[in-house]
């Protein structure tokens, strides 16, 4: 199975950063922010952070576009305004996305997806992203901002943790709720809380 990295980059200073990646020979970053800069970590806007990367044999791809988090298209929009993660990724743009991708994996390049938030479980590279490549049959490895490196499955089961009480359970009335049941749910929900949601429009009723 090819393996995709994904990394946030939090608060680090850029050293700590490419420490992170070193161990894993990453040759490829695709910045998945919708806009690559940051006025709290300056170091992380476009140009600078690209020409730092080129130094470290890194080559830098913005895929904002087809794997960022903010669509204000109606058609990938829920009720509330909230961007539909599974609406989205049937989309052109994130398919192509896809294909770029895997055009990438194909020809030996050891590729990282890059947002900003530290952990995963915080971030759409987790539930818009990583889900699907799993799902493909591109296997996830999370590197987290202490240095350790988490599989996707090990990320989905502290998901189930944190949705716990909110998640549907067998009873009697309801005994083929299963572990995949439970794991939907748990996306919806987690799509629900960090999802962009477009303040500009009214999603009302009338």
């Amino acid at each position: 199975m090819s393996t995709v990295y994904t990394v946030g980059h939090s608060t680090h200073e850029l050293d700590y950063f490419i420490n992170l990646l070193k161990p894993y020979s990453i040759d490829i970053l695709i910045d998945v922010r919708s806009m690559p800069a940051s006025s709290y970590n300056p170091q992380y806007n476009k140009e600078p952070f690209s020409y730092f990367l080129k130094e470290n044999n890194i080559k830098y791809l913005h895929f904002g576009n087809e794997f960022g988090a903010r669509h204000d298209d109606d058609n990938y929009l829920d009720k509330n305004g909230v961007v539909d993660f599974e609406k989205y990724r049937e989309s052109y743009q994130f398919q192509s996305g896809i294909d770029r991708l895997d055009i990438g994996i194909s020809n030996g390049h050891k590729i990282v997806l890059m947002c900003s938030e530290g952990d995963p479980l915080d971030c759409h590279r987790f539930s818009m992203i990583s889900v699907h490549l799993e799902e493909i049959g591109i296997g996830i490895k999370h590197i987290m901002k202490d240095n350790t490196l988490l599989s996707h499955t090990e990320l989905e089961k502290e998901l189930i943790k944190k949705y716990d009480r909110k998640l549907p359970k067998p009873d009697l009335f309801n005994q083929n709720i299963g572990a995949k049941d439970q794991l939907k749910k748990a996306y919806e929900l987690h799509n629900k809380e960090i999802g962009w949601k477009n303040e500009n429009k009214n999603f009302g009723e009338f």
